[in-house]
This record gives structure tokens, sequence and C-alpha cells, in this order.
């Protein structure tokens, strides 16, 4: 088998693009959102199988979710023992999405259910199911579409239900004149915050607040994209080093977790348009 790569950011092409290249015996790594939807999920997954069924060795489809390799997020989920049993969980997501952004004219990211939403979210997801370490069952979600140069919805606010029993809110507003990112989770013995910026670097500032209310803060530089690419290009190597069922591909990278953020998303979206009616998240 010969081995390479494809990377393509295209994310209306980009899953059927992804299965052909994997018939043709290349490794893959694609940009996120890893598809656009659960139908195109579940093809996707089916087809993934059948190809690899059938190649003489692993192929490796890998999803681009540089979230997962944030130095601050692996340093929060070493941190997260330390706060005793969870609470409750808030993510808060202020974006910035208007006409001076790079990405606002895209018209790809506008051409799909959930747009910037569906988008930018798969981020901040995989970084909350990182942190809390398991998954989400179930959320309740109201959205709306105030700004209408962007594409519906532009808000939303969700209630979810973690398998841990704890629960907590995901609110996320795509264009804000103050953009703010943090996950926060809330144990029984402190407090464990995880924002962007700092005194204006580009980063991730990760605070951890003991039983007495005492604060131990540290910032951690983005590196997330250079670390994921080195993560692949190592999983490449592996593979074709040590062949056959020896080889175990970097989890963080899996088509699957990109699955189950989508998943998660698209479950708050069906939600909102069902006016907060409780939907359960499909596994995968």
């Amino acid at each position: 088998m010969q081995f390479s790569y494809f990377l393509t950011n295209y994310q209306l092409l980009q899953v059927d693009i992804s299965l052909k290249l994997l018939k043709a015996g290349k490794h893959v790594l694609q940009e996120k959102p890893a598809a656009s939807c659960i139908n195109e999920l579940e093809t996707a997954l089916s087809t993934y199988k059948s190809i690899s069924a059938d190649a003489p060795g692993q192929i490796i489809w890998s999803v681009a979710e540089n979230y997962r390799f944030e130095p601050a997020l692996i340093e929060g989920k070493k941190l997260i023992a330390d706060i005793g049993k969870m609470m409750s969980v808030q993510v808060i997501v202020e974006g910035s999405m208007n006409s001076s952004n790079p990405y606002f004219s895209s018209s790809w990211r506008r051409s799909f259910t959930g747009g910037f939403i569906l988008d930018m979210g798969v981020h901040f997801i995989a970084g909350l199911r990182m942190l809390v370490g398991c998954e989400v069952v179930s959320v309740s979600a109201m959205t709306s579409h105030v700004d209408l140069i962007l594409p519906p919805p532009d808000n939303l606010s969700s209630v979810f239900h973690l398998e841990n029993g704890c629960s907590g809110v995901f609110v996320m507003v795509v264009s804000s004149r103050s953009p703010k990112i943090l996950w926060r989770v809330v144990g029984t013995n402190g407090t464990l915050q995880i924002e962007r910026g700092f005194q204006g670097q580009h980063g991730y500032l990760v605070s951890l607040y003991d039983a007495n209310g005492q604060c131990k803060s540290s910032f951690f530089p983005f590196s997330g994209v250079t670390e994921e690419l080195k993560a692949f290009f190592n999983d490449v190597s592996e593979n074709t080093l040590k062949k056959g069922s020896q080889f175990v591909p970097e989890h963080r990278l899996s088509f699957v977790e990109g699955a189950r953020d989508v998943a998660l998303l698209e479950a708050m979206l069906e939600s909102g348009s069902r006016q907060g009616k409780q939907v359960q998240v499909k596994e995968f």
C-alpha cells in the first residue's frame, strides 16, 4: 500500500473525496466537521468499514480537530480530578463572525444546516467532551436567528445531561461585540476554568480554584494545529512500521470522535427546531 495523505477543507465535498482516497489506499486527514449531518456520518462510516475490510492493511481516516490537541485542554483534563464530583458544567461561546472575519464570506459554511454554529461549534463540543471525560446523552435547546447577514440559526442555548449524571449549559452566539470563549466545571472540591485569551495573548488561561477559593493559573499558547499534524504523520509512520494489529491510531484524530461532536450539535439544533423538546444524542 502506498502511504500518503490528503487534506481537504471543502465541507460539501470532503466526505466523498475522503472516501475515494481511502478506497484508493490513501490515508486521509480531513477538516472538521466530520460531516454535515448524522445521515452522512452513518453512510460514511458504513462505507469506510467496507473499504477497510477489503484493504490489505489498515487505512487511516482522521479528522483535524485541533482542540483535542490544545495544551490547555489537555492540562484541564488532567486537573479535572482535583475538583471532586462534578456539579455543573458551563460552556460559553461568544464568537466574532462578522464581515471583518476572513471566514465570513466562505459560501460552503452557509450551505448546510447549522451553518456557522455547526462549523465553529464542533471545536467547543470537542473541548467539552474532552474535559468532562464522558458523553452527553440528551439535550434541550432553543435557537434563534437575529443577525440576518448570518445563516440561521446564529444563537443557541442548550441544557445538556451527561452520562455521569451531571448537567450543564452550552451557549453559543455566532457574532458578539465582546467575544468570549470559556469552559467552566464546578465540583465539590473546587472549580476548573479554561478561558481563551489573556492580556492580549493568543492562547488559553487555565485556572484551578481549590476548596478554599485559592486560584492557581497557567497560560498555554495555541499549538493544537501543529500537534494534530504531528500526531497524524506519526500514525502514518507507525502504521507503516508496525503493520497489522500492532498499530493503534491516535484516538483523538478518529473519524468516530469527529462524528460524536457533530451528533451532539445536531441534537441541539434539532431540539431548537422543535422548540426545546428533549432529544437523545445519537451514539457512534
